[in-house]
């Protein structure tokens, strides 16, 4: 379950200037130079671009809260002369789970721009403070992003569906010699490339030969039409109730 992300863009840059393959190691003179660099390292189109990309690829996953909750996740990190992010750590750790989330988003960013000093890229240490509001998950549902979902469907609709099971269907002898009627409730996967698997009955059973001849039908079953989660057909579960009404 993905939480809601509120990202507020704050950079507090903490520089400090690393040995390059072109630079000597820093004295003391340099390392207060670096703190004056001409130019800080830079997200490419700027810090609405990094909001923006963080906003689109950090997964958040899961946390069991009470309560809404504000944490801010310090993420430390090198930008180095070639513009990549390296050594990334998280400053006092808080959800293990929230922390690594964001440490994996980090090693995909792209490179940035590096920082400058005396017109020459420097590394630079820096600091970047996210913001996020986790919402309740315990208490209340929270406002999550519905995903677009379509479900299986029988090829030709639930009027092609009653058709093949009124064509199909055989009542049990043992059930219309007994005066057995009833309803039995097939639960089955439909897999991604639309067949039919896994059928079981739910619910009190009838007996008399209704669930198993309830069983054969689904499993007789041409394919479906597969579920479908944001453009991608899916394997998912679906429920049928199948109608046993005595021949007159």
């Amino acid at each position: 379950m993905h939480l809601r992300l509120l990202l507020f863009f704050l950079f507090l840059p903490s520089i400090i200037f690393a040995q390059s393959d072109t630079i000597p190691a820093p004295t003391r003179e340099d390392e207060l130079n670096a703190l004056q660099a001409d130019e800080l390292p830079q997200f490419p189109g700027g810090p609405a671009k990094l909001s923006q990309w963080i906003n689109t690829n950090l997964k958040i996953p899961f946390i069991s809260l009470r309560n809404d909750t504000s944490v801010v996740v310090n993420v430390h990190f090198t930008v180095q002369t070639t513009g990549k992010l390296t050594d990334i750590t998280i400053m006092e750790p808080g959800f293990r789970n929230l922390d690594k989330a964001v440490i994996d988003m980090f090693v995909t960013m792209p490179n940035w721009r590096p920082g400058y000093l005396n017109e020459r890229p420097v590394n630079i240490r820096f600091s970047l403070p996210i913001n996020l509001h986790l919402g309740n998950t315990l208490c209340k549902p929270y406002d999550v992003p519905t995903p677009e979902v379509n479900m299986p469907q029988f090829n030709g609709g639930g009027k092609a569906l009653a058709y093949f099971i009124r064509k199909n269907l055989k009542y049990p002898k043992e059930a219309r010699n007994a005066g057995i009627s009833g309803t039995v409730t097939v639960e089955f996967t439909v897999l991604s490339n639309g067949f039919v698997a896994h059928a079981y009955t739910s619910g009190d059973a009838i007996g008399y030969g209704l669930e198993e001849e309830a069983i054969r039908i689904v499993e007789k079953m041409p394919r479906w039409k597969p579920a479908y989660l944001d453009g991608k057909p899916v394997t998912a579960k679906h429920k049928l109730l199948i109608r046993f009404d005595l021949p007159k």
